[in-house]
């Protein structure tokens, strides 16, 4: 799914290269995948914990995602930088979802930095978990659709 597009150059900036490393993409893979799950188990008892392992799942997906094409955010900014990549790299018709996600990073930082009674609601998981899982399994597709001489196993 090349996108033929040239980098932005304020993103060019926030990416450093790294080498393709098949084991660590599968590891982001796995760990978003664990995530998702663990969001699941926490639901009951801690609704704000569990929205936070929503977000992990998308942040892991999202770093497999830029392994798999040999970059990764360095050291300023390195959530934002994994949304503005994916957020350029796949197509438009994604955008509502890459939002949300961006709009989750900013809810997973207020329950972190500010926690208080406008904690997450039940609705707002529900929604939440959707995303996650269609977000993950975009970003599963891609990895597969752009790379079909590779068998992935998570």
């Amino acid at each position: 799914m090349s996108t033929g597009k040239k980098l932005p150059e304020d993103l060019e900036r926030r990416l450093k290269p790294c080498p393709l490393d098949w084991k660590r993409v599968d590891r982001f893979m796995k760990r978003a995948r664990q995530d998702l799950k663990s969001a699941q188990v926490l639901k009951s008892d801690d609704l704000e914990g569990a929205y936070e392992f929503l977000y992990d799942c998308m942040l892991h997906g999202g770093l497999g995602y830029l392994a798999s094409r040999s970059v990764q955010p360095d050291i300023r900014g390195k959530h934002k930088t994994v949304i503005d990549y994916i957020s350029y790299a796949l197509p438009k018709r994604y955008e509502s979802k890459i939002q949300f996600y961006d709009r989750m990073r900013k809810k997973r930082h207020q329950l972190i930095y500010e926690p208080g009674p406008m904690g997450c609601t039940e609705k707002e998981f529900a929604e939440a978990a959707l995303v996650a899982r269609e977000f993950l399994e975009l970003i599963e597709n891609a990895l597969r659709v752009e790379n079909p001489q590779k068998e992935f196993d998570f």
